[in-house]
């Protein structure tokens, strides 16, 4: 059962500047993480933590698993994060006290084993699509960096990861969520093309403009099949990046009219597609946003 109401919505609309931290910026943070609530601890959640390795051998994965202490159903919805390191950092008690009030999600977040929030060449090879060869290629925006491997990471996220979560406790299979953020907003919309086994995809701020649009080029030869309903929201901010000349915000249209050609495809895919707006807020911004939107009003 979807819970996209009209409430949360509104709530979403007028309530999500005050979750911002307010040193958030439009670039990344990648100073070195203080402790996070796994490793100080939570009366409400109790955390595990456990390593696997990339099917190239080159990268090991950091995953954090949030139990909740009490659990009221037979079985529990769940949120996979993407950039676990960082979204680890935006979990505090309060949030965490929050999500014990209602039925709270099983937290599976999937980062690196690294202290910093973003390990950025891992990321840009595991989050984005492959071209037309199906091969690893260079970085279209970073040559220095690889890409195209979001096949070979979700081999591992459904093979090894997911099937470890659902071993610690039994998985409501009509809500679970997928996040994710800039290449991770990719991955959220290549794993809706490519699978099945989520049945809501959050895509915040997705990189749609990435390798020419290769993402929007896919989707237009990509045939689905759905084994269950399923849900996609994206989540963008109105602000493009500060003008180079002026240093003043501007409205991002082309940006917004990617994310409605997106929605508009998916719904003929029959996919229940929202895209919602943030009103003042960049592409980094919303990397918090959007993830403390969805935990706070639990949209799955």
């Amino acid at each position: 059962m979807f819970h996209f109401s009209c409430k949360s919505v509104l709530l979403l609309i007028c309530g999500f500047s005050l979750l911002i931290h307010a040193d958030v910026q439009a670039k990344p943070n990648l100073a070195p993480l203080k402790a996070n609530i796994a490793e100080q601890g939570s009366a409400y959640y109790q955390f595990q933590v456990k390593y696997f390795q990339s099917a190239d051998q080159q990268r090991r994965y950091k995953v954090w698993l949030g139990l909740p202490h009490q659990q009221t159903a037979r079985v529990s919805p769940a949120l996979f994060m993407l950039d676990g390191n960082s979204a680890m950092s935006y979990l505090s008690e309060d949030v965490l006290q929050h999500l014990a009030t209602r039925e709270a999600p099983v937290l599976v977040a999937i980062g690196y084993d690294t202290d910093l929030p973003f390990d950025t060449a891992a990321r840009a090879l595991d989050y984005t699509p492959t071209d037309e060869t199906g091969k690893i290629t260079a970085d279209p925006r970073r040559p220095e960096r690889l890409s195209g491997g979001s096949i070979q990471f979700r081999e591992v996220l459904f093979s090894q990861i997911q099937p470890w979560v659902a071993g610690q406790i039994k998985l409501d299979p009509q809500r679970q969520a997928l996040w994710g953020h800039s290449y991770g907003g990719l991955f959220v919309l290549d794993s809706l093309m490519h699978a099945q086994y989520f049945s809501h995809y959050f895509a915040a701020s997705p990189s749609l403009s990435w390798a020419d649009g290769r993402i929007l080029k896919n989707m237009q030869t990509k045939a689905m099949s759905h084994d269950q309903a399923q849900a996609l929201w994206i989540m963008e901010g109105d602000l493009a990046q500060l003008h180079p000349a002026t240093k003043s915000p501007n409205f991002n249209l082309k940006t917004v009219q990617e994310n409605r050609d997106v929605i508009a495809h998916f719904q003929q895919q029959g996919v229940q597609s929202k895209l919602l707006l943030y009103p003042n807020l960049s592409h980094g911004q919303m990397f918090a946003a959007s993830l403390l939107d969805i935990l706070n009003y639990q949209l799955f």
